[in-house]
């Protein structure tokens, strides 16, 4: 199994601007000199100031601390990234296309892969709240439509620099894009969520599957599902990776309360077995939400990760 660490998400403890560079900083060091695979930015452009009464379950009492959502936008925090690292890999997690204008979404994405000297992953979703889209001027409603047209504008501006493509969001005729990416490989795309609308665009446009938060028997279903959706759509499953971003909270002692313990919390022994386990269940790639309350523990907590399972 690889790992990366996901840098921007919920589970990161801080949220104001100079902190988060900072932390960025301290992380980046040790992810890429204990040798995780990649590190991994989430995305989000604004959210309600009441965001914990319109989604508790989510961000209530005990549950995401909503200043989780003071993210740094994805695309230019990568850039920083790449600048401070030299080989280890840089994904999304996920960056939600619809907001985004899909032709200069193209040139940011193919820029940043040649300028990192192709170490870009690109993880993609459709996003959820529907604030957000009313915020943004877009149709909540569109989005899956809007996710699907530009991931296959991407297939199409990967292979053509002139790609001649006509699509109800899209228009480009006798027009040319540039950069290329890097060497013009294709980048991978990994595509975020846990509907079966995204595992079929998964099958239909993914080189990953890259789920959210399941246990390791939600994982099988949904790779169970996954392998139905590749037969009905005659899609190659063997050439879709599984992949999975949750939270490990690592403790100095085992947990041993009779009302059980959550997945990847406990010692490390104990996230040893449950590792296991989502291995069983078929996941080849964890993206890792290190969980901790100061960045000194985050930082330690992807150390004490590394020197145990990598």
């Amino acid at each position: 199994m690889k790992f990366g660490i996901a840098l921007t998400t919920a589970a990161t403890p801080v949220y104001r601007e100079a902190e988060q560079r900072d932390f960025l900083v301290e992380a980046l060091k040790i992810s890429e000199s204990k040798g995780y695979e990649s590190v991994w930015v989430s995305d989000r452009t604004l959210y309600p100031n009441d965001i914990s009464q319109r989604y508790p379950q989510q961000f209530g009492p005990g549950k995401s601390n909503p200043d989780s959502q003071n993210i740094l936008e994805s695309l230019t925090t990568l850039s920083f990234i790449a600048g401070k690292t030299q080989s280890i890999h840089l994904g999304t997690s996920v960056l939600v296309l619809p907001f985004r204008n899909p032709l200069l979404n193209t040139k940011m994405i193919s820029t940043l892969d040649v300028l990192s000297e192709g170490r870009l992953i690109l993880g993609i979703g459709s996003g959820w709240m529907k604030e957000e889209f009313d915020s943004m001027g877009v149709g909540y409603l569109d989005r899956e439509s809007i996710t699907d047209e530009h991931l296959d504008f991407l297939s199409h501006a990967a292979k053509d620099p002139s790609p001649e493509y006509v699509g109800a969001h899209i228009n480009t005729q006798e027009m040319r894009l540039f950069p290329q990416t890097f060497n013009r490989r294709s980048i991978p795309i990994w595509v975020g969520g846990n509907s079966n609308r995204s595992l079929l665009r998964a099958a239909s446009y993914g080189n990953f599957w890259h789920g959210i938060n399941l246990t390791p028997s939600q994982l099988e279903n949904k790779t169970n599902n996954l392998k139905r959706i590749c037969e009905i759509e005659k899609k190659d499953y063997s050439a879709i990776g599984i992949s999975l971003r949750t939270t490990i909270n690592i403790m100095d002692n085992p947990i041993t309360a009779s009302g059980g313990r959550a997945y990847l919390t406990g010692s490390i022994e104990q996230i040893g077995k449950d590792l296991e386990e989502y291995k069983k269940a078929g996941l080849q790639y964890l993206v890792i939400s290190m969980a901790g309350d100061s960045k000194e523990s985050v930082a330690k907590s992807i150390e004490i990760f590394a020197d145990n399972f990598l």
